[in-house]
């Protein structure tokens, strides 16, 4: 007995072939099992439908959140490093900056799926990573002239950031196709990436010649 979602991964005359055995497709919920057994095998719809909540959605985000803290690990040995000869070190405000980045892509923009304007989550993941960086921006107080630099750097980096992880779940959700995924990916991969590199230039100017 498999899952229902696990048909398109699944050869059934290949399994019957090889092992003898025959597939049969139970609900999507493991929760549902012992009805379907005990129905002798029948599958209601509620038993075929994935609803795919918000509660649903949340449990699925520290997957993300864990593989980015691991990435980020990474990142502040960089920062570690540039400090060491920075003229304008970065610090705290920097490191509330990048994390308020990550939990957007991987938390708030998941759990406001449905809500958030376009179909392409790096589209989704970018304009709440916008939101949250200009606001950041703001309250910082970095929109004159001495801080523009790194508010433009920012502005490049951290929507960017946002948007490649909230492309990360696509693999999670039950709202997108692999054709679709292939297409956003062939779009949105390049632009993050020349985001992101014009922006840590950007960065790196103003924290070396501050």
């Amino acid at each position: 007995m498999l899952p229902q979602l696990g048909a398109p991964g699944v050869s059934a005359h290949e399994v019957t072939k090889q092992t003898g055995f025959s597939v049969i497709y139970g609900p999507v919920r493991a929760k549902d099992i012992k009805d379907f057994l005990d129905s002798g095998f029948k599958v209601t719809e509620e038993m075929r439908t994935v609803k795919f909540t918000m509660w649903d959605r949340l449990v699925l985000t520290p997957v993300e959140l864990v593989a980015a803290a691991k990435s980020s690990l990474m990142i502040f040995g960089v920062l570690f490093l540039i400090n060491l000869f920075a003229a304008r070190p970065f610090g705290l405000a920097d490191f509330i900056a990048y994390t308020g980045a990550v939990v957007t892509g991987t938390v708030i923009t998941p759990l406001l799926l449905p809500l958030i304007p376009g179909r392409a989550f790096a589209w989704k993941g970018w304009l709440m990573g916008l939101l949250w960086t200009l606001g950041f921006i703001w309250l910082s107080g970095w929109f004159v002239p001495g801080f523009l630099l790194l508010a433009i750097g920012y502005l490049l980096v951290l929507p960017s950031l946002s948007a490649f992880l909230a492309m990360n779940f696509t693999g999670s959700s039950t709202y997108t196709s692999f054709s679709g995924v292939i297409k956003e990916m062939k779009i949105a991969v390049p632009l993050i990436a020349l985001s992101s590199v014009a922006g840590i230039v950007l960065l790196l100017i103003k924290s070396l010649s501050a």
